[in-house]
């Protein structure tokens, strides 16, 4: 690597890892040649690494002299990032390094998610291994593979493969709060049989919806931001005539679609009329949402597009994207403002044989959850579509009295010097799975201030990934206070 970007800043040993980090592609499902850097890292240290079937690692710290006895801590991130990027910048994530600088207080991308989610995560675990002034205990870093599309790692994990009882998660994303609870979740697919031909006597016209803020479809699902696909479909269904020629949307599960096209071709004789209706239709859309979303842009033109959905295919897919609920479904009764209930509205992709439509569901209460799901199932099967959905993951249940919540809580004041916030959050961490694992296993979740997570405009506090460190060694030193 040639003159560093992040090279002044302080601490330099977490910005040196993470610059590494983010040279190095690591997509969701696709962690191979991060993995290979980090067991590099590991001999480079010599620190012994080992892997299990499903691609997660451990890498095991030393004890410190004297410090043998201290409970062994599990410092705990995720290998993969969220890939996506604004749709007038060419990035292939699987092949560049990503594009980083500072800009003022904070570290961003250019055009693309930063990966601090959870890259920063993984350089202050790998850290806290290497430096050797620390008087630790046992230190365990366990790097889980694909997080950010269905918990594949934490899911394969195996009794016995880490060993300690206490776990730093370093996913959260908020200084000053301790995350000690999270959501359950899980997806639906719609796959709807599709026969596309070409339809003579039409005309296609093309609606485009871009300039969405986008966001985390768990921490941001309650914010008044607009989903691309209820967009387009709300223009879609304006016309009295139509036939679906393509549905493109969304890029994962987790993140709110920030951008649609949508081809519909109409009778011959009525385009004037269809294009009149669509004018009109954006113009009331733009100014209603003006002020949640500025950068909104809808943009509607001729297309050539001949090829089309079957009538009943063309109704069943906009009356199925129009019924599926998006947003926050219920609140919690506990802690205000925290979204209990929510579904996501995340993906819609056609081909000549058919067309899929992806969803992700949150809840904190496994029964709201299991009916929100068992109602989406029911509304896919009432129009004859197929529904696969996977297994889920478990919530992860709040428990303030833990001696491990309590030291990391009583620790990081320290550091800040105020108040520190325990806190649920409505998004998915790996913490349910390690819990339902080990029932006896105590968790607790820290990180920096990174905003905007899962979007192009993802950044990072510099300040605060330096109190997350001196935090971070402190909690490691005064693991000797349970033994």
């Amino acid at each position: 690597m040639g003159k560093r970007v992040l090279g002044h800043l302080e601490p330099e040993t977490i910005w040196h890892i993470f610059e590494d980090i983010t040279s190095v592609p690591h997509p969701s499902n696709k962690e191979e040649l991060l993995r290979q850097w980090a067991k590099i890292w590991a001999k480079e240290h010599d620190l012994p690494v080992k892997e299990d079937e499903t691609g997660n690692l451990l890498i095991t710290g030393r004890a410190a002299a004297g410090c043998r006895g201290y409970p062994a801590l599990v410092l705990q991130a995720h290998m993969d990032m969220v890939c996506q990027k604004r749709s007038d910048v060419e990035f292939d994530f699987e092949r560049e390094s990503l594009k980083i600088k500072v800009d003022g207080d904070y570290v961003v991308a250019e055009g693309t998610t930063l990966g601090a989610d959870n890259g920063i995560g993984i350089a202050l675990a790998l850290a806290a291994l290497k430096e050797r002034e620390l008087k630790n205990g046992p230190l365990e870093a366990l790097l889980t593979v694909n997080e950010e599309t269905g918990f594949t790692g934490a899911f394969g994990i195996k009794p016995g493969f880490f060993t300690g009882k206490y776990l730093l998660n370093l996913d959260s994303e908020t200084l000053g709060e301790v995350t000690i609870g999270s959501a359950g979740g899980g997806d639906t697919k719609y796959t709807l049989p599709g026969s596309r031909m070409e339809h003579k006597g039409f005309t296609g016209i093309e609606i485009t919806v871009d300039g969405l803020t986008s966001g985390h479809s768990g921490i941001h699902i309650h914010l008044p931001r607009l989903n691309a696909i209820k967009v387009a479909v709300s223009g879609v269904q304006q016309l009295p005539n139509f036939l679906i020629g393509c549905f493109e949307s969304g890029t994962a599960v987790n993140v709110i679609p920030a951008h649609a096209r949508v081809v519909v071709l109409v009778p011959e004789k009525e385009i004037d009329d269809a294009l009149n209706i669509l004018q009109a239709w954006k113009t009331k859309t733009l100014t209603e949402a003006q002020e949640k979303e500025p950068g909104i842009t809808i943009i509607i033109s001729k297309s050539s597009e001949t090829n089309v959905y079957t009538e009943k295919q063309s109704k069943v897919l906009i009356a199925l994207l129009a019924e599926v609920p998006h947003g926050p479904l219920s609140f919690s009764r506990d802690i205000e403002g925290l979204v209990q209930t929510s579904n996501n509205l995340a993906m819609v992709h056609s081909s000549d044989d058919f067309i899929t439509v992806s969803l992700n569901s949150r809840s904190s209460i496994t029964n709201e959850l299991e009916k929100l799901r068992a109602k989406l199932k029911a509304i896919g099967e009432r129009y004859g579509i197929t529904v696969s959905q996977d297994e889920g993951y478990p919530g992860w249940a709040a428990n303030p009295e833990s001696e491990f919540v309590t030291l990391v809580k009583s620790t990081y004041e320290e550091v800040l010097e105020k108040e520190v916030v325990l806190s649920a959050v409505h998004a998915g961490l790996e913490c349910g799975l390690f819990v339902n694992l080990d029932p006896n296993i105590q968790v607790a979740s820290i990180g920096p201030d990174i905003s905007s997570a899962h979007t192009p405009n993802e950044k990072v506090h510099i300040k605060s990934v330096g109190i997350i460190w001196d935090t971070l060694k402190k909690i490691i030193e005064n693991m000797r206070a349970l033994r």
